[in-house]
């Protein structure tokens, strides 16, 4: 091979190697801006307000909405440092495209998710990042996962309050009154399924799911959703 083919070969090869090297700080650098994000998110104890252009509207829920959310569907909103999860990728470019249209990095990070998704003072799911805009309203940055659905909805239903606990205890009684045999109610052959030792019944295991469900709340500390929705603590 002719010495000037060398040059020119050689020449090249250092062109990709220098072409291989920007890429790899471009990439570096891209990787230490997602790790600045996601300290920023995890370290976030404090609410703050952002402002940022262009926000979509209907991403932007006012604390009420919240509230109602998590008291539907038995979850805590937090700032995003009591927050255990792992960050997805998708939620950190989310940051990055607002913090794009932002004069200032964003801050005051506030996670939505079931309790389990949390490190509490005491103490699989479908978390959701939001970021103060103020005027009490927060802005849906991500959410992942898929669990806040109806059946999640029916689970926690019993506990978003005292009305709602005192019907579930109300139902489960009658139906479990409903479904004792006549012939555990009374010695009578002929006995139809009505009559007054079914209200019996129903008295009798209103009673016991009464003394069960409060013996069962004090024993572990029960809170109502209405209650614990923004509770920093398992109780």
């Amino acid at each position: 091979m002719p010495h000037g083919e060398d040059n020119e070969l050689v020449s090249l090869l250092k062109g990709q190697g220098a072409i291989m090297q920007e890429v790899f700080s471009i990439l570096e650098a891209e990787e230490k801006k997602d790790d600045l994000i996601r300290a920023a998110i995890g370290s976030s104890l404090k609410r703050a307000e952002n402002r940022v252009d262009g926000l979509d509207p209907s991403r932007i829920f006012n604390e009420a909405e919240i509230r109602n959310a998590c008291v539907k569907y038995r979850l805590r909103f937090l700032p995003a440092g009591h927050y255990k999860g792992v960050l997805p990728l998708e939620a950190v470019y989310q940051v990055r495209q607002l913090e794009a249209r932002s004069s200032a990095p964003l801050k005051g990070f506030m996670i939505l998710a079931p309790v389990s998704r949390f490190k509490l003072c005491d103490g699989n799911a479908d978390p959701m990042l939001f970021i103060p805009v103020g005027g009490g309203s927060h802005y849906l940055v991500h959410r992942w996962g898929n669990d806040m659905g109806p059946w999640r909805a029916v689970m926690g239903w019993p506990v978003r309050g005292p009305m709602q606990l005192a019907i579930t205890v109300l139902l489960v009684s009658a139906i479990l009154a409903a479904l004792i045999p006549t012939g555990w109610l009374t010695p009578e052959p002929s006995a139809g399924w009505w009559g007054g030792y079914r209200f019996g019944a129903f008295f009798s295991t209103w009673m016991f799911a009464c003394a069960a469900t409060a013996f069962s709340w004090f024993t572990f500390f029960g809170q109502f959703s209405s209650n614990a929705w923004n509770s920093k603590t398992f109780n």
